[in-house]
């Protein structure tokens, strides 16, 4: 006796219709006819009464029936557990680029290091479908820029970043020590596409407007090292994170701004009731890795 048999025998059962339960179990009736007969001879019993106008159960089927939902469901929970155990292990992390760029790769590896038995994919998203992707359970965890406002999730800081401005090496700020973000209003921007880091794009004109002026923005660039030459053109300026100077080469001159400097934070965040084994470990790992006492939001 095997379990498909089980199953079309329920089908049978329930609906006490040939016709019906093949088209249940997406099958031609005369197989399913067959089966059933199959079943009957294997285990030596009538398991349905059948007459040209109706099927009905026997007492032999009636007592199969309750056997067999019991062997199907265990059989189902049999199958529940062997992937739950198999996705347990597993570390599905959402990302964007800001992530990529400073810290990801250095915490995977370490976390890669201590739990090898665990698997982990990665996948860039923006920020929102970072929230989305956690709200819904596709990803496990995300590292994007804060803050990061849905009570249903959880986050903590890794990495804090002033941001400075870019200035081409001719331009008349560059003697300044600081320079107020206000005092840019007159200025052509030129800023990473919204489409390529739309956390760092969203958060310079949010800032920009806190200081009271709309940036007016003559060029977008990608990578990093493009903007960087059209800044060294002198075709505008730019704002950027404060390691960009150690990172990326050109002849710019970087200046940092009047207190209160504004800061991006880049966070990893995940679900509040939605934490494996793996993920437990993943976190305590970030923690362990920046060194970072923060009282989890």
């Amino acid at each position: 006796m095997e379990l498909r048999q089980l199953k079309y025998f329920v089908a049978v059962a329930e609906e006490l219709n040939f016709r019906r339960a093949a088209e249940k179990l997406y099958m031609q009736q005369p197989p399913l006819s067959r089966q059933i007969r199959q079943l009957e001879t294997e285990l030596g019993v009538e398991l349905f009464h059948r007459t040209k106008r109706s099927v009905s159960l026997t007492e032999a089927g009636q007592a199969l029936l309750n056997e067999a939902r019991l062997t199907l469901a265990q059989a189902q929970r049999a199958v529940n557990a062997a992937q739950k155990a198999q996705t347990t292990n597993n570390l599905t992390i959402g990302f964007s680029l800001c992530a990529f760029d400073r810290v990801l790769p250095e915490i995977i590896k370490t976390f890669r290091q201590n739990y090898p038995e665990n698997l982990v994919n990665l996948t860039e998203m923006s920020k929102e479908k970072q929230i989305k992707a956690l709200l819904t359970n596709q990803i496990d965890i995300g590292f994007c820029y804060a803050p990061i406002n849905q009570p249903e999730l959880d986050s903590v800081t890794i990495l804090s970043e002033p941001l400075v401005v870019v200035l081409p090496p001719e331009h008349y700020l560059v003697q300044q020590e600081q320079i107020e973000l206000r005092s840019l209003y007159a200025e052509s921007f030129i800023l990473c596409p919204k489409n390529v880091k739309a956390d760092v794009h969203q958060q310079i004109i949010q800032l920009c407007a806190q200081a009271g002026f709309q940036p007016k923005i003559v060029q977008e660039a990608s990578p990093p090292e493009v903007l960087l030459r059209l800044v060294e053109s002198g075709m505008g300026i730019s704002l950027t994170t404060g390691n960009s100077e150690a990172r990326h080469k050109a002849n710019v001159v970087y200046r940092p701004l009047v207190e209160p400097v504004p800061v991006l934070k880049i966070a990893a965040v995940w679900h509040k009731k939605q934490q494996s084994l793996a993920l437990s470990h993943f976190i305590e790992n970030c923690l362990v890795k920046f060194d970072r006492e923060t009282t989890i939001a």
